[in-house]
């Protein structure tokens, strides 16, 4: 059976009470902070409906090995933690609206839904940083172009096909 796991978004929209068991991580847990989600998510967590549990060390290798093959930076440690916490309880289902925690999620094989949007990320896609000057590519980000000064921006790389 899988296990529900949530990012920050599940809890903001009070959707652990559709479920018998959410697991989280305490980073989550941390970031929730509105008076009523953090006294549902409080009584969630007393009645053990919401579990909080650190990703294995292992699982987040393999998170971090994923970002640099496709060349994502953009995750914060509350991001790399629910993936690896998916990565440690598969069979698993993550909530989240973060298209790069699906992005993510898609290349590990790991199913995901939407919390909120009503949508979510159809093809994995990898990411290189263009300067809007003179074209150049980089394989890291940075804040300007050392060749002309221009400013760099993130960009998609190639898409490949969902689950590939």
């Amino acid at each position: 059976m899988e296990k529900v796991i949530f990012d920050t978004a599940g809890f903001l929209s009070g959707l652990q009470n559709s479920f018998d068991k959410v697991f989280t991580t305490p980073l989550v847990i941390e970031e929730v902070r509105d008076l009523h989600s953090m006294g549902t998510l409080s009584f969630s967590m007393i009645t053990n409906k919401v579990i909080a549990m650190e990703p294995s060390p292992s699982a987040m290798k393999k998170v971090e090995m994923v970002l640099r093959e496709i060349n994502d930076r953009s995750l914060t440690k509350t991001d790399k933690s629910v993936i690896g916490l998916a990565i440690d309880l598969a069979p698993a289902i993550v909530f989240t609206d973060d298209f790069a925690v699906q992005n993510v999620l898609m290349k590990l094989g790991i199913k995901f839904n939407a919390v909120r949007l009503g949508r979510t990320a159809q093809e994995i896609k990898t990411f290189t940083y263009v300067c809007e000057g003179c074209g150049r590519v980089y394989k890291e980000p940075k804040q300007e172009c050392p060749i002309c000064g221009g400013k760099i921006k993130k960009s998609v790389m190639k898409p490949s096909p969902k689950g590939n």
